[in-house]
């Protein structure tokens, strides 16, 4: 997990070739200190833990003792070629029954599950939103980013458990989980923007109806709490969902932290806090409309969670009739007040198919072995990096190792983060 910083250890680093057959020595590597022309900011997110369908490389804990030799590593980074972009999709409610149409707010369960085999056969899998803010893009090779984010949780045709405590094959995410479960490779995450001070949980469904009975506010706890540990994780989408044009600074900033507090509340009651530390600090714009004064967007800009975690990014809607595509955070261009989504349909799913070689796809680079000496370890990535590129079995590109994100050019290795 990458640490809070306010700004990027960025390093560029120059490896002649003579030190390439100590590609894993550690202790003769030359580090250049002056800095590349470009030094992205990446936004920083606290997560709690990673889906375990993604590919992201786990690093055994490392505590040197006298009598405790070096431990050696195997390591594999995801390379992508050019600058990872990713259609970021958004839907908002489903409908379970046979026949249901889908409109711009209600997705039909027969459509999702088309949209879902369509864009997996296009060779699209799952990335989350938090980790892609995080630069932190790992992806199986061959296949391309894609980001689900669903608005205006918690519905139970959302998110609904059965008794078994399983995601329910009436509700969005539970069709998602089963389709991530027959595709594995698809994987799940979502990004789910929560508004807890409008609306009641259905939690019961039954004849194809849902009906609220006693115990909604417990349901949907465990609900909130099976999305986190799997995956689909709660971002702010604010208590009530305003017109923040409409509303004063100072409501802006309630509505905010009142939206946090129940979702930690809901948490509480359930005796799960275990999930709170680290929850991520990202706000989407109700209805698409920003505040009217400097004064009312200051406060989202300024916004920090209970655990004290800035605003990592603000998530709009769609742009260009739908067809602009997320930047990676380590792009020129990008910026974290204004990431772009496409509202999700039969039409754009089918506009975004057609594009897709536009849509960079993930690559393997085995790295070997290295040394894990914590102080050291991203030196020893960027040797073997370069090795491997000036051999000439790997490309220059974009290198993701666990949370360490590389940029290779030119024989020339820069570190972007952490």
């Amino acid at each position: 997990m990458i640490k809070k910083q306010s700004k990027i250890n960025s390093v560029r680093r120059t490896l002649p070739v003579c030190f390439l057959l100590l590609v894993l020595i550690l202790s003769g590597c030359h580090m250049p200190t002056h800095a590349p022309e470009h030094i992205p900011t990446l936004p920083i997110v606290e997560v709690p833990g990673s889906n375990p369908a993604m590919p992201v490389p786990t690093l055994p804990a490392f505590t040197p003792t006298p009598t405790t030799p070096p431990e050696r590593i195997q390591l594999t980074a995801t390379v992508w070629e050019s600058l990872p972009r990713a259609p970021v999709l958004m839907y908002h409610r489903f409908d379970p029954r046979a026949g249901a149409f889908s409109s711009r707010y209600v997705t039909s369960l027969t459509d999702f599950d088309q949209h879902l085999y369509a864009l997996h056969e296009a060779g699209f899998s799952l990335v989350s939103l938090d980790s892609w803010l995080r630069g932190v893009i790992h992806l199986q090779e061959g296949r391309r980013p894609l980001i689900i984010t669903i608005d205006d949780l918690f519905y139970a045709d959302q998110i609904s458990l059965d008794d078994a405590g399983n995601p329910a094959l009436y509700s969005g995410l539970g069709r998602l989980w089963s389709f991530s479960q027959e595709y594995p490779d698809f994987n799940f995450a979502a990004a789910l923007f929560f508004n807890l001070g409008d609306k009641g949980y259905l939690n019961d469904y039954t004849n194809g109806v849902f009906s609220i009975k006693e115990g909604w506010r417990e349901a949907r706890a465990r609900a909130i709490a099976w999305c986190i540990e799997n995956g689909a994780t709660p971002m702010n989408h604010l208590y009530e969902h305003p017109f923040l044009n409409r509303i004063s600074p100072s409501e802006i900033q309630y509505q905010l932290e009142e939206n946090d507090r129940a979702l930690r509340q809901a948490l509480t009651s359930i005796n799960r806090e275990d999930l709170i530390p680290g929850l991520p600090n990202v706000i989407a714009l109700p209805y698409v409309v920003w505040p009217e004064t400097d004064a009312g967007k200051q406060v989202l800009y300024n916004y920090t969670n209970p655990e004290g975690a800035p605003v990592a990014a603000i998530i709009e809607g769609d742009y260009d009739g739908g067809t602009r595509l997320a930047q990676a955070p380590f792009a020129d261009d990008y910026s974290r007040w204004h990431i772009p989504r496409i509202t999700a349909s039969s039409s754009a799913i089918e506009g975004i198919i057609s594009r897709k070689d536009d849509i960079p796809a993930a690559k393997a680079c085995d790295l070997g072995e290295v040394w894990l000496n914590p102080h050291l370890l991203p030196e020893a990535i960027s040797t073997a990096i370069l090795a491997r590129v000036m051999e000439g079995s790997c490309p220059d590109g974009y290198y993701i190792v666990h949370q360490w994100v590389f940029f290779v050019q030119e024989n020339e290795v820069i570190q972007f983060s952490p």
